[in-house]
């Protein structure tokens, strides 16, 4: 009985000898050292978040505060190596990794480079929270080059089609572009100009904004392609405005060899755009027979130089509109306004835009060409097509939709007397069928012109105006009369996020115009916007126009 009792008690003892080896739930320390056990890894990773979000809550949120970098410097080393040294306990892995996300301190990487060695149907959910971890990480430059690697190696194991596929592809493109570093354009310029059938398209499209935001000229090869690559099962998809966005971000670089390509120089583009021909007349022949590879080649690298805006290209685009296609000389001449071009450019420039329009066929087709080249030709804030304006306004013969959009320009290019000479035709021709479309749509700019004549100072107050076709014809004055001047350039930059579209583009395009020197205002707003709007509807819209200036913007701070 004695040797009984005896054998209870040593039992006890040890019972609480075992417990009392614990660390308690609130040690840091303790917990992080627990995770080396098996047995109580499961415990430790939920005790230690606990005390992660205790410390982060104590701190509201701030990771720089004394608690919260005690917990961290207490975890993050242990957390890591537990990870590593346990790859194969699969659920407590994931759970560690997630932790090391919400932490955000950069000493988890090697944990986060190993998690991205996965094996498929096996941990690709820790290669994809590796990813998204390493999106938020700010790491040392001397790191970027060996993560890097580790993604596009993971990237390399990604062969399939299935939805963690995608979630793979998706995070690692993501982590790629986050890296901010030229170490990243290899692995970005491989998935997007890859063509394989496990791959949605889609994939290449968010590799090209990448490398658009690395700006490396090593990319530009590699984005010249991307204007003519697409789907192969869908020619419809296609990723020429992101290939543009990124060649006009590396700016100078592009130059060249874009004007190689216009020239038909680049195979490998030309036997892309007979590739897509090919795939359009699988799907619609008579549409494929309006094609050439010359046009297509056109097109796609007229866009981008314009895009581009560099002097250099006057003479290739200026050749564009003399072309006897029709759509290249249009295409030409729409490119050719976006130039940062000379003021002694502009008679050329004017009497050609002005030849082309007149020589478009009297067809449906041509309104809308009509009317696109009289938006081109109004963008130049250029006076000297005011009479021109005018008299296609007046023209009885022509198109409604032509007549307008000629008022319309005039009308926000006018000043005071040329307001009224406009205010004094529409009394006198009352009888004209569209006379109160043309007075609705012109009135508040006439107004406007009247009053501040070429103030520019009431111009920049009327920027301030509720009515957004008073803020509208106050900014193209602005384009028209403000080249240079940095008070203009500050107004218009405050327009920016204005709530309408077409504010916000008629101060964009005006900055384009005054901006001579570039505005480190403008293009810091701009990407203000995009980081803040991505995805809605306005920044989608005005993207198209904003980042094409804002590269030009740049280029010329150089």
């Amino acid at each position: 009985m004695k040797k009984i009792a005896i054998s209870l008690f040593v039992s006890t003892l040890a019972t609480v000898a075992l417990v009392a080896c614990h660390a308690a739930e609130d040690d840091p320390a303790g917990q992080a050292e627990e995770l080396s056990d098996p047995v109580r890894r499961t415990n430790a990773i939920r005790n230690l978040q606990k005390i992660w979000s205790n410390a982060l809550r104590e701190a509201d949120g701030d990771r720089s505060a004394a608690n919260v970098r005690e917990v961290a410097d207490a975890v993050i080393d242990k957390l890591a190596q537990a990870y590593i040294d346990n790859r194969m306990d699969n659920q407590n892995g994931l759970a560690m990794l997630q932790l090391m996300k919400e932490m955000e301190d950069p000493r988890a990487l090697p944990a986060l480079v190993a998690a991205l060695d996965w094996r498929a149907e096996v941990n690709e959910e820790h290669a994809i929270r590796a990813a998204q971890t390493i999106q938020i990480l700010e790491l040392e430059e001397g790191q970027k080059a060996d993560v890097a690697s580790a993604l596009g190696e993971a990237l390399e194991k990604v062969r399939q089609a299935r939805p963690v596929d995608n979630r793979l592809r998706v995070e690692m493109i993501r982590a790629l572009g986050s890296l901010d570093s030229t170490a990243a354009t290899p692995h970005l310029t491989k998935v997007a100009t890859q063509q394989i059938e496990e791959q949605n398209f889609l994939i290449n499209r968010l590799a090209a904004q990448q490398l658009g935001e690395l700006g490396d000229p090593e990319a530009v090869d590699e984005m010249i392609l991307g204007l003519y690559l697409f789907a192969p099962s869908n020619p419809g998809m296609r990723m020429n405005d992101v290939a543009a966005e990124a060649l006009v971000r590396i700016g100078q670089p592009s130059l060249q060899p874009l004007l190689a390509t216009l020239r038909g120089e680049n195979e490998a583009a030309n036997d892309i755009a007979e590739a897509y021909i090919e795939a359009v007349r699988q799907r619609d022949d008579q549409a494929a027979e309006r094609m050439s590879v010359e046009q297509h080649i056109g097109g796609e690298a007229t866009y981008a130089l314009g895009a581009l805006g560099f002097r250099e290209a006057f003479d290739p685009l200026f050749a564009e509109t003399e072309a006897e296609d029709t759509f290249r000389r249009l295409n030409g001449a729409i490119a050719l306004v976006r130039l940062n071009m000379n003021e002694s450019d502009l008679p050329r420039v004017r009497e050609r835009l002005q030849s082309i329009y007149t020589g478009f066929a009297d067809d449906a087709q041509s309104v809308q060409m009509k009317a696109q080249l009289t938006a081109a030709m109004r963008s130049l804030y250029d006076p000297g097509y005011l009479d021109f304006f005018l008299e296609q306004a007046k023209e009885e013969d022509n198109h409604p939709v032509v007549r307008l959009e000629a008022m319309s320009s005039y009308a926000l290019l006018a000043n005071k007397a040329q307001a009224e000479a406009l205010q004094a035709w529409l009394a006198a021709n009352e009888d004209d069928p569209y006379h109160d479309n043309f007075s609705q749509t012109t009135e508040k700019a006439l107004a406007t012109a009247i009053e501040c004549d070429e103030d520019v100072q009431c111009y920049i107050g009327k920027l301030d105006d509720e009515d957004k076709a008073v803020i509208r014809k106050a900014a193209f004055m602005l384009g028209r009369l403000g080249r240079g001047n940095e008070a203009v350039i500050e107004a218009l930059v405050g327009k920016l996020d204005h709530g309408e579209l077409e504010v916000r583009m008629a101060a964009v395009q005006a900055l384009d115009r005054v901006a001579t020197e570039g505005s480190e205002a403008a293009i810091e707003k701009i990407e203000q916007l995009r980081e803040q709007e991505q995805g809605r509807a306005i920044w989608n819209q005005f993207a198209r126009e904003a980042l094409p200036i804002e590269a030009r913007l740049r280029a010329r701070m150089q």
